[in-house]
């Protein structure tokens, strides 16, 4: 009796497990949304992104195991607006939808929201509406000041537009041949300076979550 009654509890879980996070759906879906800043104003050009998993339920370990994933890719306007129109079965059986993507999104300026499971909305709906507020990053205000330290056209201040604020920053060098170095580790590339003037770029491997010498 008690083996029949554990059996029927995993039967259960089981099928919870493969309804909650898994779902085939063979038609049309369509996202739109607008993505703005905390200001109100649109952020144009930003990228949004489906992700679809293939995922497969292990029913002897009760956990998912992923087969593989495909993407469906958007960009706003010059209004903040998107639209992805797609077969959710085409991409998987699993989805998110992300508010940024490896290239494309101002990592400099804003912070990388949460990606948000749409997978029960897609089932539920046909035609789903998701908007985005962009935070800014903690670090912008200090490279707003930074820039207008430098000057905007300056090659400082087109650097920091482009990484953030460096990683680690050094002195190479004495007198009139010493260089400002300026480190960026997760990016791989660092930025030599004489006085105002950028006299030397080097590129190396990225090294993400390095912790620079002190």
């Amino acid at each position: 009796m008690r083996g029949m009654k554990t059996m029927a509890a995993t039967g259960i879980l089981t099928f919870l497990l493969a309804a909650c996070a898994t779902v085939k759906i063979n038609e049309v879906r369509v996202v739109t949304g607008r993505v703005t800043d905390v200001s109100g104003q649109p952020v144009a050009t930003t990228p949004v992104v489906i992700v679809g998993r293939s995922l497969d339920l292990v029913t002897k370990r009760l956990e998912y195991e992923e087969r593989g994933r495909q993407e469906a890719k958007g960009t706003t306007d010059a209004e903040g607006r998107y639209r992805i129109e797609f077969v959710p079965a085409a991409l998987g059986n699993n989805f998110y939808l992300f508010f940024y993507d490896k290239t494309g999104f101002d990592r400099v300026k804003y912070r990388r929201p949460e990606p948000l499971d749409i997978t029960p909305l897609l089932e539920r709906d046909r035609a789903l509406t998701v908007n985005q507020v962009l935070q800014y990053s903690v670090a912008w205000p200090e490279v707003e000041r930074q820039m207008a330290f430098y000057g905007p056209g300056s090659e400082r201040a087109q650097i920091l537009r482009r990484h953030g604020l460096p990683e680690k920053r050094e002195t190479s060098g004495t007198g009139d041949t010493a260089a400002e170095v300026w480190w960026y580790y997760a990016d791989g590339v660092s930025y030599w300076f004489t006085g105002d003037k950028l006299t030397r770029t080097h590129q190396f491997q990225p090294i993400p979550g390095a912790t620079p010498a002190r």
